[in-house]
């Protein structure tokens, strides 16, 4: 019997904090760099959603290939490329324009993260016995939060005295220890590869539309609870990431570290969320997840204040990142449990794809939420009030429609469930671990 600690858990454990700290290095400093540049929040914002682009494009076919695919060997290559990508930042810095290779290095970096985290997401069910896998879906969403504690944080430490060129080496380098980490050290079962005998074009059109078929007439109430996280990251998700730098940086006038620091707290909230969860795991019930929703919408009222009433700085700024840091750990509560639902509901051969598909879907409307609140952020720079309580009662609203849709859908299940055999219900992950409950 595999427990939670095993060898082929903890070494994709250790490789994912090398990996992910030169992600969320990367993600923090060259959006701000831009908006350093240029000074406009519509250009950061039209930056963030290009390089997002791919990512939703990319991440069905990350699914794929997480099913079909050594699931070791993709992350090792995609760190590879990663790192390559970094060397080649800093050989062309200076003989290019630097936003145009900020951009295409972003676009890069949300390429890769478009197949690496479900590959990461799909192994999980396969390396850790069924009844953990809450739990070791907490523990990697801990890593994430962690590595964007540390990596904002040092990142913006660096890039404030010393430019930009030290934080991608940093980056660079993280990303070569995660790939030599994966080459020598991580094992993940082979016997759970699919091997497809037809084209890669009809392969992946194909496993796309089974992964759609089953969302749509076997778990509607998932299907239906994207689209609705889809409307959060349009307004709360889109608002937070345009209006935290441009707030700090701008707004409030403070020097990068700050916003370090601001992602820093960020990054604290996804991990103090990521801890609660995973102690309580067995306490929390999915048709109240939509509360921490709820709750984070209320986060962005405080940030009402700081935009519209004038106090100190720095005070403002503490009350700003405090409502950062709930709203993040809201958002991760919530988060997890969704992705630990879909987990169990899907059928192992279907894992990778539909966790992909998931999360495509959640975030298509981010880049459209991007460029509306980096037009807005632009436009009513002196008056951003409404924009922000525009957006609370939005993300309110939908997370009030998230907590009906649970609710109805799961009472659903339940009663299928009750009326099935009970032999059926086992086959949603490898037989090794069915007997795990």
């Amino acid at each position: 019997m595999k427990s939670l600690f095993n060898r082929s858990f903890v070494s994709v454990v250790f490789a994912q904090i090398a990996s992910l700290f030169g992600d969320a290095v990367l993600r923090f400093a060259l959006p701000l760099y831009v908006l350093n540049l240029t000074g406009s929040a519509a250009l950061m914002g039209a930056v963030a959603a290009a390089a997002w682009l791919p990512y939703i494009v990319l991440t069905p076919i990350g699914g794929v290939a997480a099913d079909r695919v050594n699931k070791r060997r993709i992350m090792a290559v995609l760190d590879v490329l990663l790192a390559l990508t970094c060397a080649a930042y800093l050989a062309l810095e200076g003989t290019v324009d630097l936003i145009g290779l900020s951009i295409c290095a972003l676009i890069i970096l949300y390429a890769a993260q478009s197949v690496y985290q479900p590959t990461v997401q799909a192994a999980v069910p396969f390396i850790v016995p069924r009844g953990d896998i809450v739990r070791a879906t907490a523990i990697v969403s801990q890593i994430s939060a962690l590595s964007g504690l540390v990596g904002p944080v040092i990142g913006g430490l660096v890039f404030g005295l010393f430019g930009i060129e030290p934080v991608v080496m940093v980056s660079g380098i993280a990303f070569a220890v995660s790939a030599a980490l994966m080459v020598v050290v991580v094992r993940i079962p082979r016997d759970v590869i699919e091997r497809s005998d037809v084209g890669v074009v009809r392969t992946v059109a194909r496993d796309i539309a089974e992964s759609f078929a089953f969302l749509r007439h076997e778990r509607p109430v998932i299907l239906k609870v994207i689209f609705l996280v889809a409307g959060i990251n349009l307004t709360l998700t889109a608002f937070i990431i345009i209006g935290a730098p441009v707030t700090v940086t701008q707004i409030l006038g403070l020097p990068n570290q700050y916003m370090g620091f601001a992602e820093g707290a960020m990054a604290l909230g996804g991990l103090v969320g990521g801890i609660t969860v995973g102690v309580l795991a067995k306490r929390m019930r999915l048709e109240r997840a939509a509360l921490f929703l709820l709750v984070a919408a209320v986060a962005l009222v405080p940030m009402a204040v700081v935009l519209g009433v004038p106090m100190d700085p720095l005070l403002a700024y503490g009350l700003f990142v405090g409502c950062l840091f709930v709203s993040m750990a809201c958002a991760t509560m919530f988060s997890i449990q969704a992705i630990s639902f879909v987990q169990l509901e899907t059928p192992a051969h279907l894992i990778g794809k539909v966790i992909a598909l998931t999360m495509a879907l959640a975030n298509c409307a981010q880049p459209v939420g991007q460029l509306l609140y980096g037009t807005l952020f632009d436009a009513l720079r002196g008056d951003l009030v409404p924009v922000a309580l525009g957006t609370a009662a939005a993300a309110f609203a939908l997370g009030l429609a998230t907590w009906r849709v649970l609710g109805h859908g799961l009472r659903g299940l339940r009663k299928e469930e009750a009326a099935a055999p009970a032999s059926e219900g086992d086959g949603a992950l490898p037989q090794a671990d069915s007997h795990q409950r």
